[in-house]
């Protein structure tokens, strides 16, 4: 416990470096003109935008449960959503972390099964990753075609990347083979675990690749949710880009998306630090001023950072009530 404390609190000194370096590279005062040139309206549409791509990962989530015979509101879906954001948001890894949260909501409020929850939330992860680094493909395809060059940092992000885009491939041809990837470790898993536990990792495994069907529609749906979701995320860098006074095209602003996707893979809170770092090297190579990418980062962050407060809002409420019940149960 003192060692994941110690790393987060080490993670966020680094971010901190990172980020006062930027600021005073690149000017305060223009990053402050920059940050306030953005509009009321901008605020209004960016929130909307915000709002539906998180109602659209609920629905995607709904529907998962659902293939499997588990109805759930969207309102019963939206809280450990926001609150498993929450935690990934501020811890080192931005993009992962708060899904044992969600497992662990389901669980304490719905009386849920633990093992179909993590299994629906691991389907759920499959598809937004995919989409993640689908992004950051066509963004950096499009940042090579706007740009005419390929950088050197370009092409070791791209030999970076290549190994978990080659893992999804693994397992969605696994998966759609019904072949199972547990099996490729039976023996390591087997050494360091009992053989009850691997049968039972053997036996959910199956259980999830059966959503992995060409004749499911759920699973088509998914897909579908998971492309609008992406566009509505590249709409809302859009509209920042747009109400910062960046008239940019489409693919500029998929551009940027990309390098905000790729900052996320970096072991920093919130991506603070890497997210301007990137974003000042994008906007320059783009054409554009480097005092509008630390706005850009700062504007985006504060609509995540909104959500995921919400998400520990909901968290403090969830753990005071449970606290209340134990003291009256112990009663």
């Amino acid at each position: 416990m003192k060692r994941n404390i110690a790393l987060i609190l080490i993670s966020f000194l680094v971010s901190g470096i990172i980020f006062y370096f930027i600021f005073n590279k690149v000017g305060a005062e223009e990053i402050w003109h920059a940050f306030f040139s953005f509009s009321p309206a901008g605020i209004f549409w960016v929130l909307i935008l915000t709002i539906i791509f998180i109602l659209l990962g609920t629905w995607r989530w709904q529907l998962i449960l659902r293939d499997r015979g588990d109805k759930f509101s969207l309102k019963d879906l939206v809280s450990p959503l926001v609150t498993g954001f929450g935690i990934s948001y501020f811890t080192p890894f931005a993009f992962l972390g708060g899904e044992a949260f969600r497992g662990y909501y389901l669980k304490k409020k719905f009386s849920f099964s633990w093992a179909r929850g993590i299994i629906s939330i691991f389907i759920d992860k499959i598809f937004e990753i995919s989409i993640f680094f689908l992004i950051i493909i066509l963004g950096i395809t499009f940042f090579i075609f706007e740009t005419l060059t390929i950088p050197s940092s370009i092409r070791i992000i791209l030999l970076v990347i290549l190994f978990p885009i080659v893992g999804l491939l693994i397992f969605y041809f696994k998966a759609f083979k019904k072949q199972s990837i547990v099996r490729l470790v039976e023996k390591p898993l087997k050494k360091f675990t009992n053989g009850k536990i691997t049968d039972v990792v053997l036996a959910h495994e199956k259980e999830m690749f059966n959503f992995f069907n060409l004749e499911n529609k759920n699973m088509w749906y998914v897909i579908l949710l998971s492309f609008v979701r992406g566009v509505v995320n590249w709409l809302r860098s859009w509209a920042i880009l747009y109400f910062l006074g960046l008239k940019v095209g489409g693919a500029v602003a998929f551009s940027v998306i990309a390098f905000t996707n790729l900052s996320y893979l970096f072991p920093l809170p919130a991506a603070l630090g890497s997210h301007e770092a990137l974003q000042a090297f994008s906007f320059f190579a783009l054409g554009l001023m480097a005092e509008k990418a630390i706005a850009f980062t700062l504007i985006l962050r504060a609509f995540d950072v909104f959500v995921a407060i919400a998400g520990l809002f909901i968290i403090f409420r969830f753990s005071a009530k449970w606290i209340k019940e134990k003291m009256i149960d112990d009663r």
